[in-house]
């Protein structure tokens, strides 16, 4: 019986699409392709794929049904003497918040710019020749984005950004191993980074394996809807950014904009739309509802952004960074010596708390989603509300019907007719939430007649 990542991932749909199997397929047999529903995922040539090779289900980190990093992260990171352990982050060395203290440079940057800072000071070292950054593709035969070895700080400055949308590395990787003297930086999401570290080839040459912090995400439609929000059609698409900051407004308040041939294009609020389909499941990747993994416990490094009330009202935006590397923590003691960044610590229970949403979601709601008892060894995590399982449900529908709709109406007629062909499943979420805020709202005029009294008193 043939045994590949293609019969015991894609055809589960539990593919995350991240491309790792097809990179390093000895025989070529994989290769990465959009899909009728807008997941990209793998396609197999059975006359390639040799049945005792079964190289691409020991990399891909869905082959067990479920991504769980704990295992590796402790083979990985809990034998350094610094090494201290989180229930939700995993082994790790130290947390810290900050940013770069060049304001151009932070405002064109994610969060506040560390993790493009700490690449550029591995370039200026010597300790790495490449970096494995996203960049908008040339063509977009596998989505928007692309792979890109970037050379130079100036290279690596035009790639910073954050993207929202699945990108795959197998082309990436054949140059990564062409090129054998070279050493490497990848970014990317968990998934990815589980799957560069679960190969041995890949050790040498990619020595640093920086993660994203990650609450889910969604496929190559959810761009093309956001598009078409922004007036711009995907055939005439030249550009997109995801978060466009403003001054004098919270680093929150970003919005996405599309840019045509003609330089036209749209803002649209993330509050609006695009915090829609997110929270409602849009699009979403099915492989994201079996990762445990939010904070690329794999990584030598995870950068996220600093969504704590002391945080959120800075324009140019701040980033939370949890440090695995003995090398890096040096790494960011001497940029702030340098006066290059400014940093201080900050603790673990701070760095959960400003992700608290994606860790409720992706660790302690997934036996929800799996349909099995949760493990009673760990006390103190609360178990699904009434409000959790009915989004849920909803949510199931949201994942598979939207991209059908985009695909057989959206696509062809325009937004209008997608939303048309969704509207029973809108209805149900508006009812949804009004039916649970009806049941709140006793609980609220009790809370608001007690601090009426306590004022009064």
């Amino acid at each position: 019986m043939m045994r590949s990542v293609f019969h015991e991932v894609v055809r589960r749909d539990i593919c995350s699409g991240c491309g790792i199997c097809a990179g390093l397929c000895p025989s070529s047999a994989l290769s990465m392709q959009v899909q009728e529903g807008g997941d990209v995922s793998p396609c197999l040539d059975t006359e390639r794929c040799p049945t005792e090779c079964h190289l691409c289900l020991d990399v891909c980190p869905f082959s067990r049904g479920v991504h769980n990093p704990r295992e590796r992260n402790a083979q990985l990171f809990s034998g350094t003497p610094e090494a201290k352990y989180d229930e939700d982050i995993g082994w790790h060395a130290r947390s810290i918040v900050g940013f770069r203290n060049d304001d151009e440079l932070r405002k064109a940057s994610a969060s506040g710019g560390l993790t493009t800072w700490c690449l550029e000071s591995l370039f200026t070292k010597g300790a790495i020749t490449r970096a494995g950054v996203v960049r908008f593709a040339n063509t977009h035969d596998n989505g928007f984005f692309e792979f890109h070895a970037a050379s130079t700080i100036d290279e690596l400055r035009r790639s910073s950004g954050s993207v929202y949308h699945p990108v795959e590395i197998s082309q990436l990787l054949a140059e990564v191993l062409s090129n054998r003297d070279g050493r490497w930086a990848i970014v990317g999401v968990p998934c990815l980074c589980a799957a560069l570290r679960n190969s041995p080839r890949l050790a040498q040459r990619v020595p640093y394996v920086f993660g994203l912090a990650c609450g889910m995400y969604q496929n190559t439609f959810y761009t093309e809807l956001l598009l078409s929000k922004s007036g711009v059609s995907r055939e005439s698409i030249t550009g997109v950014e995801y978060r466009r900051k403003s001054d004098g407004v919270p680093a929150s308040d970003y919005r996405l904009r599309g840019t045509d041939n003609r330089g036209h294009g749209k803002e649209v609020p993330y509050h609006g739309l695009p915090y829609y389909l997110g929270k409602h499941a849009f699009f979403r990747l099915n492989a994201c509802n079996f990762c445990m993994d939010v904070f690329a416990e794999t990584a030598d490094a995870c950068f996220m952004d600093a969504w704590l009330p002391e945080y959120r009202q800075e324009p140019k935006g701040t980033s939370l960074v949890v440090i695995r590397n003995r090398e890096l923590s040096e790494l960011f003691e001497q940029g702030q010596h340098n006066g290059e960044i400014s940093i201080e610590p900050i603790c673990s229970e701070k760095v959960v708390a400003s992700q608290r949403g994606h860790v409720r979601r992706k660790r302690e709601l997934i036996y929800m989603r799996r349909g099995i008892q949760a493990p009673t060894d760990k006390p103190g995590v609360p178990q699904p509300t009434a409000r959790e399982k009915v989004h849920w449900l909803l949510q199931r529908h949201a994942q598979k019907r939207s991209k059908k709709a985009w695909a057989n109406y959206g696509r062809r007629y325009g937004r209008f007719a997608f939303w048309l062909a969704l509207a029973d499943l809108v209805l149900m979420q508006i009812i949804a939430g009004l039916s649970f805020s009806m049941l709140r709202l006793p609980k609220r005029l009790i809370a608001m007649r007690r601090n009426a009294s306590s004022q009064i008193t």
